[in-house]
């Protein structure tokens, strides 16, 4: 950073205050030793942009401050010259080379469940801002740190920004914890929930048009109250959760009457679950027809659609349910 340069033999002094706020410019001050005219400050950014200041003179002791740049936000180095006519008729140089800081606004990060891959352990965000760095930690559903990853940015960098962690394999990422710092030196914390759990069940199977829960099909939900009663025993204290349950039907039917029928098979279940033991809010949805787990023909009897689908996730925020449930609006409804 260029400091004040105060030297008697010479016809000026100058500083620099180039740490400066949002909606301002760096500025070089520059103090008269003696007279001068013809005041001129020829720059050039590390981006390759140049920029000419010019001041027509000062007398004796007087001063001006000279805004630097256009106020772009960021970091930026600078190199140049600068130059006066002095009373003596000569021309006085001297050569520049200095950083400023302009500061943005608050810091916002970005995302959405598209450019989330758990698989890859990738995330893609978005910055207010430029970006400089990154640093992520994943958090298991268990309170462990399960890994963590750091990236930099270059200033070409594209709008999305891509950053990866380490994670052991059979393991589920409950939080991820974003640091990122911008060019301009601020940073930002962001904790990021994408945990959910898709219980492991075998399909409650339902009679056409119907949504009572025979007694034959009693064990395979005992087995989910099981999956279930231990994914929240583990979690808990670290988050709060919701269960939802997603209904469906084969293609018998007008669809209007199917999305009624299934909604019932996904209250049914929902109310024997709770009647189980089960303490979290529950979340209920038909799908009707529109998410078929066996693909058919219309008007075709297959007991493999007539089933519900269980996922815990966070307690607030929208049901975890990707792929083909993302093309279906449903009403999601808490069971009382």
């Amino acid at each position: 950073m260029l400091v004040a340069r105060v030297v008697a033999a010479d016809p000026m002094t100058f500083s620099l205050a180039g740490d400066v706020q949002a909606g301002k410019k760096p500025q070089l001050s520059i103090t008269a030793n003696e007279k001068l005219t013809d005041i001129r400050v020829e720059l050039e950014r590390d981006d390759g942009k140049k920029f000419s200041l010019k001041h027509a003179g000062l007398t004796k002791g007087q001063s001006v401050a000279l805004a630097i740049g256009d106020g772009a936000a960021g970091k930026s180095s600078w190199k140049g010259t600068l130059s006066a006519q002095v009373a003596s008729g000569q021309r006085w140089n001297e050569d520049l080379t200095f950083d400023t800081i302009v500061r943005g606004g608050p810091l916002k990060v970005t995302y959405d469940a598209d450019h989330l891959d758990l698989d890859k352990r990738t995330l893609q965000f978005k910055l207010s801002r430029q970006a400089a760095s990154a640093e992520i930690t994943a958090i298991g559903d268990d309170g462990s740190e399960l890994g963590k990853g750091s990236t930099t940015f270059k200033s070409d960098s594209a709008d999305w920004l891509s950053i990866t962690w380490t994670q052991p394999a059979s393991t589920n990422v409950m939080i991820l914890k974003l640091r990122v710092v911008a060019s301009d030196g601020a940073a930002t914390n962001v904790e990021l929930i994408p945990w959910s759990v898709n219980v492991d069940h075998q399909d409650v199977n339902f009679d056409t048009d119907s949504a009572k829960i025979k007694s034959t099909e009693t064990a395979k939900l005992d087995a989910s109250y099981a999956k279930i009663a231990e994914v929240i025993k583990r979690s808990q204290k670290f988050m709060q959760m919701r269960l939802y349950i997603a209904g469906h039907t084969d293609t018998v039917g007008p669809n209007a009457k199917n999305r009624k029928l299934s909604l019932d098979r996904a209250v049914a279940i929902g109310a024997y679950l709770k009647k189980k033991g089960i303490k979290i809010p529950i979340s209920i949805a038909g799908f009707g027809e529109e998410v078929l787990k066996v693909k058919t023909a219309d008007n075709t009897d297959e007991g493999a659609n007539r089933r519900a689908d269980y996922v815990i996730g966070p307690a607030a925020g929208s049901p975890p349910f990707k792929g083909p449930y993302l093309k279906v609006k449903a009403d999601w409804k808490q069971l009382k």
